[in-house]
């Protein structure tokens, strides 16, 4: 916890990866005829008078180094099933910090903190709206965003996706342990022949399984979905999506 604020303190601006966060909005919320996708200042705007008896389960998003750009798909996917898709935007902080792989290990590990932080620190915040539904939020992270996703230790959520990342120390982190309690749903997804995280990495010179199996023995509703011949980028395979949906849908408890 202290580390955490720490972390948090360190950055003037750090507020913005929640004023500048991304919100998807499926068809009816508070009326609209179609999905919105938007920033959270700007929703706060366009959405004033919020009547809404309804509350949304939400898939919080940990996008990856690259930013948003595969999490729209997982978005777009997640409001046809009436959940609301919440994304913190990690690049509005000044100065924060960045690395290109190859590079030290204390530079993964410096990104490492602030990602885990910000999922600390936009959870609570999103405590503000009424129309979520806290029994069913569920904690996603995509490569990068993963490693937070799976680290973070809190309670806050019904269940874990680990997208493109195997959950195990190697060249990207030292001191690696699952956040969640061992009773909590979680689903691992990543390809084979990963460049990052599996025995293919160039990167890589530790022995490594290449996914989170090893990692989730003592978790019980844990499952591990291994693509064949499929590279980091995880969604380009036919089955992550649904994959990703079955997984919400079935663990949505009302």
């Amino acid at each position: 916890m202290k580390k955490i604020k720490k972390t948090i303190n360190k950055y003037d601006n750090f507020e913005d990866t929640y004023k500048k966060a991304y919100i998807g909005l499926p068809k009816g919320f508070n009326n609209i005829k179609n999905p919105q996708f938007l920033t959270l200042d700007k929703f706060k705007k366009n959405h004033k008078n919020i009547n809404s008896k309804k509350k949304y389960p939400v898939l919080f998003f940990m996008h990856g180094s690259a930013g948003l750009k595969y999490g729209k798909k997982y978005k777009d996917e997640v409001l046809k099933e009436e959940f609301i898709f919440f994304a913190p935007n990690s690049f509005k902080i000044k100065d924060r910090p960045t690395y290109k792989t190859p590079t030290k290990l204390k530079n993964y590990e410096q990104v490492h903190s602030l990602r885990v932080a910000e999922i600390f620190y936009n959870i609570k915040k999103l405590k503000e709206f009424d129309f979520i539904d806290f029994n069913n939020i569920f904690l996603m992270g995509s490569s990068e965003g993963a490693l937070a996703a799976a680290k973070y230790n809190g309670d806050e959520f019904k269940g874990r996706i680990i997208a493109a990342y195997s959950c195990e120390n190697s060249y990207y982190s030292s001191d690696f342990k699952i956040g969640a309690k061992k009773k909590d749903p979680i689903l691992n997804i990543i390809g084979t022949q990963d460049e990052y995280f599996s025995s293919f990495s160039k990167y890589e010179n530790r022995k490594v399984t290449g996914n989170c199996s090893t990692a989730l023995l003592k978790y019980k509703n844990a499952k591990v979905v291994i693509l064949p011949k499929t590279k980091h980028n995880v969604i380009e395979n036919q089955y992550t999506i649904p994959e990703v949906i079955n997984f919400l849908k079935f663990h949505t408890k009302y």
